[in-house]
């Protein structure tokens, strides 16, 4: 997610490479499906199962930043769940950025 992130916001427009984004937009494309296809396969909301764990702890940050950079919520249907239901927990709302709250996010991801 970085590679992409990053090379479009700190790479100058003039100094990038069509065939470096386009290696870092379809790396991320192969690992968001990973994840969407653990959650489609998964037995319950969360990652590891029925209940809210460490590995929820650990991984929503990122899920977070995809759809806060517009990772299209309609072509990964479960990914977008599982963000909508773990947003909405109260330790969550205490710990999301305040910068988010009052901005827009991005559209860097919105083609991926």
């Amino acid at each position: 997610m970085m590679d992409v992130i990053y090379y479009t916001y700190k790479v100058p427009e003039g100094e990038r490479h069509d065939s470096a984004v386009k290696r870092n937009k379809e790396a991320l494309t192969a690992e968001i499906k990973l994840w969407e296809g653990y959650l489609q396969k998964g037995s319950g909301s969360f990652l590891a199962g029925k209940t809210f764990s460490l590995a929820d702890v650990i991984v929503y940050p990122g899920i977070a930043y995809f759809f806060r950079f517009g990772l299209c919520e309609e072509r990964y249907p479960k990914l977008a769940a599982y963000y909508n239901t773990l947003k909405n927990r109260p330790s969550i709302k205490a710990s999301w950025p305040p910068t988010w709250l009052d901005s827009q996010g991005q559209d860097t991801l919105k083609d991926i």
